[in-house]
């Protein structure tokens, strides 16, 4: 079939946050703050305030198996429901606000070849829009992230699950991106890190499937992609070869 247009995921396709650990201790010392904000809060050990954060986090991801988009929000009541907390609703929200703004306080950085690969893309005439499956971090942050890299120009539509209401692999996202930039799902591939998401969504509307490894390989077992690439050097390979086969 014809290569018209290319979707892409977002963490490990094309960003990495390689100090994930310190927007996590991060998000504890705001919660922290929060809570010394909170009547009957101000003593709370700091074990504690990780255990409530981690078990929150914990729901969160559940609930993006299941299909349920959720965020900094829910995530912020989960953690301080198990705290016993009720802080005022200014302080709550700016807990979520700092907590969504968090990974600015670590790198978040292209994916290596990302950037080539976006502009090579670009530069061959294919139409591309990102699907991102946000959690703490929303679709507002993420695209701060991807204009400093140097992504987000190339990139025609950006759909965020926060945005949208639903996670991947609901059929929705996708076609929501094809529809922004105008392709049909048998003319569009899309590259992303996971199987149950990336590689099930993209099959199950009729794109084809290709799963890059670059910086995480999913060992899952669940049914493979279309074609497989262990960095952005090869997965360009394998779109522009495709491309010139289908002009």
């Amino acid at each position: 079939m014809p290569l018209r247009a290319v979707t892409f995921d977002c963490w490990k396709t094309l960003l990495v946050e390689p100090d994930w650990t310190l927007a996590h201790a991060r998000r504890i010392e705001i919660l922290a703050e929060a809570a010394a904000l909170t009547a009957g809060g101000g003593d709370v050990p700091r074990v504690e305030l990780a255990l409530a954060f981690d078990r929150a986090w914990g729901r969160h991801m559940r609930d993006w198996t299941h299909g349920i988009a959720s965020g900094a929000p829910e995530i912020a009541d989960d953690a301080l429901a198990a705290l016993g907390l009720r802080p005022p609703p200014a302080v709550r929200e700016q807990l979520i606000h700092d907590w969504q703004e968090a990974s600015h306080s670590g790198r978040v950085e292209a994916v290596e070849g990302a950037v080539e690969t976006i502009s090579a893309l670009a530069d061959a005439g294919l139409h591309m829009a990102l699907i991102c499956d946000t959690g703490l971090t929303p679709g507002r942050v993420v695209r701060r992230h991807l204009a400093r890299v140097g992504l987000l120009d190339r990139l025609a539509c950006c759909v965020f699950s926060d945005e949208i209401g639903v996670p991947k692999p609901d059929p929705l996202v996708f076609r929501a991106a094809l529809t922004a930039i105008g392709a049909e799902a048998r003319d569009a591939a899309h590259v992303g890190d996971l199987l149950r998401t990336d590689v099930a969504g993209a099959r199950a509307v009729g794109m084809t499937a290709i799963r890059l490894r670059a910086v995480h390989d999913d060992r899952s077992g669940l049914p493979e992609a279309d074609v497989v690439v262990d960095s952005h050097a090869a997965l360009r390979r394998a779109l522009l070869a495709r491309l010139a086969e289908s002009v």
